[in-house]
């Protein structure tokens, strides 16, 4: 069933609206930003395939597109600020495993007693 271009740009909102819902929660997977992201990319790919351009774009059509861009420009940023989130956690246990690893290569495992080996 084809769908017109108007039920597509509403749907590619719905989807954007429903993707800026899942970012802004605290606890949200990226997974689930990933489903979204593709479900758009669908829509967008639909939309292409119709021959949708500068041209055959109506005024409402331009009001959806317009609202998609904002809320495409703030998710943006907040995607990119959980990105350096997530990166200095990431960083964080890198160090910490690293510690760990010079520790524990320092000398035979005496399960727990401190061997000195200076004399």
């Amino acid at each position: 069933m084809e769908k017109s271009p108007d039920v597509l740009l509403q749907q590619l909102l719905q989807h954007t609206m429903r993707l800026e819902q899942k970012v802004l929660q605290d606890a949200s997977d990226s997974d689930e930003w990933l489903a979204i992201l593709d479900e758009r990319e669908k829509l967008i790919e639909q939309m292409q395939q119709m021959g949708m351009d500068d041209t055959t774009i109506t005024e409402s059509n331009l009001d959806i597109l317009r609202q998609v861009h904002e809320i495409n420009q703030r998710l943006v940023s907040k995607m990119d600020d959980r990105k350096g989130a997530v990166q200095t956690q990431l960083n964080n246990i890198q160090r910490s495993k690293q510690a760990m690893d010079t520790y524990n290569e320092n000398g035979p495992n005496a399960y727990g007693a401190f061997l000195d080996h200076k004399k």
